[in-house]
């Protein structure tokens, strides 16, 4: 019941933000026509670029994002993010329309005037929409609603619940065993389950959310028919965080059966993967043909001078599931056959870099060759970096979930290397702040986000971090 009240809120969300989008363009359209000297009125073709308003609202209603689970409660800085997002795509859809159609009389002007127009009327519609349509719908179909759940576990429904009271949830009490802390929340105790029939009769309740874990499977089901004797609509509630306290989990169903994960895998989607690797290939094949070959002129004459020896570095690392690969770099070190000098993290002011090797290194230039890896598939150019075999077997005892970062390809740069976290990492601190955003990568990955990444990982080659050596 309380997805299909989302799901029809969505929808309905969507139509309003269909309308304002119109209303906007068209009291636009209507004030230049009204004020000539803001822009000619004879130009852009108004009726073609208010079909490009409609398909941009179809737009950001395909994209998903009036999907979002806080849609109904978002303040102003909630709003602007989605509001961002939003205006993209109007934005996206108008400039296409003007070069498909050639059309040159679309100025900047009017479209400006349009976008910041547009921008403040998604902003309170962001924020007042959603609830004033839920208030018009529901404010008159209330749901008088009891949370079943032992003292430990109420507080976790009690918010889940709260969250949700735009839908038209009324909570009435709770019934369960034990005593919930004043100090964590106010709603009363109704009773003991075995009560449960006299509450649901004297409170005129419609609906009992039950929490899975508080009861055995025998109890729960007898509290589910109690429920379902009075005429209530019955839920349970699965607290999944309590497998994965300090993550975000991901949900799947699969007809009766519901299976919990740590956390999405967006790459997991085949599509992603093809965008992902279309990426990879637009990006590395130009640089190996074109800037890999002079440069790795530059690179051999430099280290003739200062440290003659072979021109790549070759060593295994892990990769995809684990599975091992040959990195390639230019070398930056004068060579060295000791396995344990091989295998010590740089440091700074390290005396086994020559000098246009520390060069090399500052600017990344050193990674080059890793285009070569991207080209064969074995590396993305965006991804977790891959650490030596030695330092993943010493990382993994000190971060638990780090072997879960080799969920993707690793990469020539990566999230946390655009956060400046590259390098030695000499605490386990900075070990733990790297895998996160690993992690955060892992789980929110866009084919945008990746373009982040590149544009981020440019402007490092230029002004590099001070961790960079």
């Amino acid at each position: 019941m309380l997805k299909d009240r989302r799901e029809g809120l969505v929808y309905l969300y969507w139509c309003g933000l269909t309308i304002v989008a119109v209303a906007v363009y068209l009291g636009w359209v209507a004030f230049i026509r009204a004020w000539p000297s803001v822009h000619p009125v004879e130009g852009p073709n108004f009726l073609l670029y208010l079909l490009g308003v409609v398909v941009a609202s179809f737009s950001v209603h395909i994209g998903g994002d009036d999907s979002n689970p806080r849609l109904g409660q978002m303040g102003l800085i909630e709003s602007v993010p989605h509001t961002l997002h939003q205006l993209a795509r109007y934005i996206a859809v108008l400039l296409a329309l003007a070069f498909i159609t050639r059309d040159g009389d679309l100025s900047r002007k009017f479209l400006l005037g349009y976008i910041v127009n547009m921008s403040v009327v998604l902003t309170l519609a962001n924020m007042y929409l959603p609830p004033i349509i839920a208030w018009f719908f529901f404010h008159e179909n209330l749901m008088p609603t009891v949370l079943v759940a032992d003292a430990s576990e109420v507080v976790k429904l009690h918010d889940m619940m709260i969250a949700r009271e735009h839908l038209g949830i009324k909570i009435v009490g709770w019934v369960g065993n034990g005593e919930a802390s004043a100090a964590q929340f106010q709603l009363p105790k109704l009773g003991k389950p075995e009560a449960l029939p006299q509450i649901l009769k004297e409170h005129r309740v419609s609906q009992v959310v039950i929490s899975q874990h508080s009861f055995s499977p025998e109890s729960g089901r007898s509290l589910a028919q109690v429920a379902e004797e009075a005429g209530c609509r019955v839920r349970f509630f699965l607290h999944v965080q309590r497998y994965f306290p300090d993550q975000p989990v991901s949900i799947e169903q699969e007809g009766a059966f519901t299976l919990m994960a740590a956390a999405d895998e967006p790459l997991e989607n085949p599509l992603n993967r093809l965008l992902k690797r279309s990426l990879d290939i637009a990006i590395s094949l130009p640089v190996v043909l074109f800037m890999l070959p002079p440069l790795s002129a530059v690179v051999w004459w430099m280290q003739r001078r200062q440290s003659p020896g072979s021109l790549i570095h070759r060593q295994y690392r892990s990769g995809l599931d684990r599975k091992k690969f040959l990195i390639l770099k230019f070398r930056t070190m004068h060579e060295v056959r000791n396995a344990a000098a091989l295998s010590r993290q740089a440091q700074a002011d390290d005396c086994r870099i020559y000098p246009f090797g520390r060069f090399l290194r500052r600017t990344s230039l050193d990674e080059f060759p890793q285009f070569l890896n991207v080209l064969i598939g074995s590396m993305s150019v965006s991804g977790p970096r891959p650490h030596l075999i030695e330092h993943d077997e010493q990382f993994a005892r000190i971060v638990r979930t780090y072997y879960t970062r080799q969920f993707v390809k690793p990469g020539i740069t990566g999230l946390a290397q655009c956060h400046g976290f590259r390098g030695e990492i000499s605490q386990p601190e900075l070990l733990q702040k790297r895998i996160s955003y690993d992690m955060q990568y892992i789980r929110r990955w866009t084919f945008l986000m990746d373009l982040q990444i590149l544009i981020q990982t440019v402007r490092h080659v230029f002004f590099p971090p001070r961790t960079a050596y």
